[in-house]
């Protein structure tokens, strides 16, 4: 039987090799305050104790993914809490450089590390490379990600197979195998006739890893710039043309962030816009540019249009943390995270 402590067994034996650790104690946390860790590891050596909270992540830490744990960590550490220590199937020599850059402790399945125990002991080790990638990387498929989404931004489990399909934006025909496979991965839990989203690290990964890798690309109609300079101008005539056009629409990223929040705006604007077209761009009086300032997304189902706010329609907080860590602005990956503490609790 897999248990959390078997899962983290082979780090902990890699730790134990190194000739200034005398004793490991992992622990999982009970009662309390939800930290969002999986354990608590104490590291013993001649010169003291280093306690830090563990994260287990069973996906790859693409960048969107690596955005958000780095923000995760740094907020720790400004709550003068124990550090984060990431265990993680693998980390490329770009995303390990980061890591470090960011005072964040690592080690890998192929044995890349970094760990740093005050100014006494540091042992780094680079370049491993990682075995074959396992099978169920191959199912994160746009369908897949987008029944997901539809899954999380959803308050109800007892959907049917059409109204599934209807909000997802996913065939009828595909739905009953997606949702299968998602249960077999442990994503989803079957409860009598209804299916719930389990909470935890595996979900989110899923849903940021496969926005950025699988979903948004498929989403992406083009890139634009308008003739005005301030994107909150822009923002202004777009949503008169839109209208104006009876076109429906929906904002996501900095410019939703800020709707939901008043914290941060950024400079870009990304849009949700329902089946559109060059007619449609020309409506709107944009010039294609691939290092525009505008994006145009294509609508895939009901999360994409969750709720009127100060009469603007946003995507679910889902998608706009989503969206929010792809940014490399470190500004949107901190407003993502107070998106999270608000709106994604659960």
């Amino acid at each position: 039987m897999t248990t959390p402590q078997s899962k983290v067994a082979p780090f902990l034996d890699k730790f134990r090799g190194l000739d200034f650790v005398r004793n490991l104690q992992y622990s999982i946390p009970t009662g309390g305050k939800d930290t969002g860790a999986d354990g608590v590891l104490e590291i013993k050596t001649p010169k003291g104790s280093f306690a830090f909270l563990v994260s287990r992540r069973n996906s790859y830490l693409d960048r969107a993914l690596l955005n958000a744990f780095i923000v995760q960590a740094k907020q720790h550490v400004g709550k003068k809490r124990k550090p984060w220590l990431l265990f993680a199937r693998y980390i490329p020599r770009p995303s390990a450089e980061r890591l470090i850059r960011s005072g964040v402790n690592f080690l890998d399945q192929a044995g890349n590390m970094h760990l740093a125990l005050g100014d006494n002991y540091v042992r780094t080790v680079l370049g491993n490379k990682e075995g074959a990638a396992p099978n169920d990387e191959k199912s994160i498929t746009p369908a897949n990600i987008q029944l997901l989404f539809t899954l999380a931004a959803s308050e109800t489990r007892d959907w049917t197979v059409r109204g599934l399909a209807k909000a997802s934006g996913v065939s009828k025909s595909n739905i009953a195998k997606l949702r299968r496979q998602l249960v077999n991965q442990g994503i989803l839990q079957k409860i009598g006739t209804s299916f719930q989203l389990r909470s935890g690290m595996d979900t989110e990964d899923r849903l940021v890893r496969g926005y950025e890798q699988v979903l948004r690309p498929k989403l992406v109609f083009n890139r634009f710039r308008s003739a005005e300079s301030s994107s909150q101008v822009a923002l202004e005539k777009l949503r008169r043309l839109l209208d104006e056009h009876s076109i429906r629409w929906s904002l996501t990223g900095g410019a939703a962030a800020f709707e939901l929040q008043r914290l941060y705006k950024g400079q870009e604007l990304v849009l949700f816009v329902d089946n559109p077209t060059e007619t449609t761009a020309r409506q709107m009086r944009l010039l294609p540019d691939r290092e525009g300032p505008i994006t145009i997304l294509r609508s895939f189902g009901s999360a994409t249009h969750w709720k009127q706010i100060n009469e603007t329609m946003v995507a679910h907080p889902w998608l706009i943390y989503a969206e929010l860590m792809s940014s490399p602005d470190p500004r949107a990956h901190e407003a993502a995270a107070e998106i999270k503490s608000e709106f994604l609790k659960a």
